[in-house]
């Protein structure tokens, strides 16, 4: 018998300032898992925002973020999470991953080797030219 694999995808970020970039990300995020499939956007807590990058104003608070991010038809679901790693993932029902490749870090390195070990592919995603969160801060400073 064929059973055709529900696909549910995952993949990490603030998402303050949601722009063209993020859109693209979630309908190619939403071209891989098809229909059925669920696209989860793990979403960093302010707290951990706040620790790890330092005088960083965000725009929006977690609770605007998460309902912003729920709002999008390509996105089933937002997850709060601390800290990028296993013990972000290991309770969520996924089966591929999905980075941008600025995503090197220890913590990604770590998670990629979990996914290895546990089944779930890892999929990386080229940014979208011309557009980041960073350029629309600079634009807005002038």
């Amino acid at each position: 018998m064929n059973e055709k694999v529900n696909k549910t995808a995952i993949t990490f970020g603030v998402f303050d300032l949601l722009h063209f970039g993020h859109f693209e990300l979630f309908r190619r995020i939403r071209e891989i898992v098809g229909e059925p499939g669920k696209v989860y956007v793990m979403l960093q807590v302010d707290e951990m925002i706040e620790k790890y990058k330092p005088g960083c104003k965000n725009v929006y608070d977690f609770a605007t973020r998460q309902k912003m991010i729920e709002s999008l038809r390509t996105v089933d679901k937002a997850i709060p999470y601390e800290v990028v790693g296993v013990d972000a993932v290991k309770n969520v029902d996924f089966n591929i991953l999905v980075v941008g490749p600025e995503h090197t870090n220890e913590r990604f390195q770590e998670l990629f080797k979990w996914c290895a070990k546990n089944g779930k592919e890892v999929v990386t995603l080229p940014r979208t030219d011309g557009i980041s969160t960073t350029r629309l801060k600079e634009i807005l400073r002038g």
